[in-house]
């Protein structure tokens, strides 16, 4: 079912059971309207009958039965009776309704009542009279007021029925019309492809709308695809460039090699140089397998405690030059600096880093800090090497990218952009400070 059906239903579902509420209410009030009134109508003829007949005592019998005569029924089966207190009836119209003794003490006990016998309304007045105590009972059936409320109920019936189509089908008019937003978004986003994801949708002029937020939001995720498919072919074409180099090599002194004879020491040295290569290729495959498996399995996590994973770290370089400083600014509470996380791609970021610190400082000290408070644990790795210039600390964190200062140095561009991934997936912060010539830092933050 499309949207707007389903949005036109429910809102049609709702008026309905607003509808069903509302009028069955104006419906019990009308009817308690009409009681009330045909009752009103019932004691003014009780009275009035009850007076003509206190008044017999003043007439003649002909001239009272003239008037009784006279008297004009006005309402549908009319029945008027009076008793005296002793429960006899006193004056009757020619009919054939008469009320139990119980109905006439109940009209003596309250001096007035009111009650329903079907569809017969009857109305009970006690009179305290020089003459004597009387008891008037007045019965009619309100024709004109019950057809009138069987209009009514068929004029709400149809109103509710009609009420119903006519709300489904404006829900559908205006559900149409807040939808027309979301359809042109669609419509944009069919014509976006990967060769199109400069593309953005059209904002509206109202920044707080809905539709405006979901279009920036949509807009702020098209943006990031077309950065990942930027990067990934630019990954790809790194990636073929850098392979294709030591494969040449490789391919190239081995085919120049066996075109002619050679001394034994040249064949050697051709060997060692295919060896070289060979390890350059290996180090660069394994590099690209860890960039492409730096992802999070649940199953591999652990407590890492940060002070000994450094530590770890410093250790395995740390054998190989005594540069390296290490400073730790720690609580006693282990708690503080541990973090969940996979051990392995940590101590691969963290030794990136270092081994970089390491290589460009020049044979200089590298300095590792480390310090927690109550916003997370800082790890801040420095070096006085040849620094990075401004214009391209922006891009050290792209694959394959490597600052123009560093070309004269052995590596292939990957360390960075691993270790950046690796900690932005244990919802780190990695930054960087630079000045050429000065030296660099690299601070890291688990928060």
């Amino acid at each position: 079912m499309k949207v707007k059906n389903r949005l036109s239903l429910q809102f049609t579902f709702m008026f309905a059971i607003l509808l069903f509420i509302v009028l069955p209410g104006i419906y019990v009030q009308v009817e308690q309207n009409r009681k009330e009134s045909f009752f009103a109508k019932l004691d003014d003829r009780a009275l009035i009958v009850g007076e003509l007949y206190l008044a017999q005592d003043n007439m003649s019998p002909e001239n009272f039965k003239k008037v009784i005569e006279k008297y004009p029924q006005t309402l549908s089966n009319e029945v008027t009776r009076i008793y005296n207190d002793k429960f006899q009836p006193v004056f009757i119209k020619e009919d054939s309704v008469s009320w139990s003794k119980n109905i006439i003490q109940q009209v003596i006990e309250k001096k007035k009542t009111h009650f329903t016998i079907g569809n017969q309304q009857v109305v009970g007045l006690y009179y305290i009279d020089n003459s004597g105590n009387f008891v008037v009972i007045a019965s009619a059936i309100d024709d004109s007021g019950n057809q009138n409320m069987k209009n009514l109920r068929l004029i709400m019936l149809f109103s509710f029925l009609v009420s119903l189509i006519i709300t489904f089908l404006l829900g559908r008019l205006f559900a149409t019309i807040a939808l027309q937003p979301i359809l042109k978004i669609t419509n944009d986003l069919k014509i976006i492809r990967s060769a199109s994801l400069n593309k953005r949708l059209t904002l509206t002029q109202y920044k707080n709308d809905e539709i405006n937020q979901l279009s920036i939001s949509i807009n702020n995720l098209l943006e990031h695809l077309e950065q990942s498919f930027h990067d990934q072919q630019s990954f790809i074409a790194h990636a073929s460039h850098e392979l294709r180099t030591p494969l040449t090599k490789i391919l190239g002194n081995a085919e120049i090699t066996l075109k002619n004879d050679r001394e034994k020491e040249e064949y050697k040295n051709t060997i060692q140089g295919i060896i070289k290569e060979t390890e350059k290729l290996s180090a660069l495959i394994n590099s690209l397998l860890d960039l492409s498996q730096a992802s999070i399995d649940t199953a591999e996590l652990q407590k890492i405690r940060l002070d000994e994973l450094l530590w770890e770290v410093v250790d395995e370089w740390g054998s190989k030059t005594d540069l390296v400083k290490v400073n730790y600014n720690l609580p006693e509470n282990p708690e503080k600096y541990t973090i969940q996380g996979n051990r392995r791609l940590l101590f691969i970021a963290i030794s990136n880093i270092l081994k970089n610190a390491i290589k460009f400082s020049g044979n200089k000290e590298v300095l590792c800090d480390m310090h927690c408070n109550e916003n997370g644990v800082f790890i801040t790795i420095r070096d006085k090497g040849i620094g990075i210039d401004k214009q391209e600390l922006t891009h050290i964190f792209q694959a394959f990218y490597r600052a123009a200062n560093a070309f004269k140095y052995p590596g292939i561009g990957i360390g960075l952009s691993l270790a950046e991934k690796i900690i932005r997936l244990h919802n780190g912060i990695i930054e960087v400070t630079s000045i050429v010539n000065e030296g660099t830092t690299f601070s890291i933050t688990f928060s």
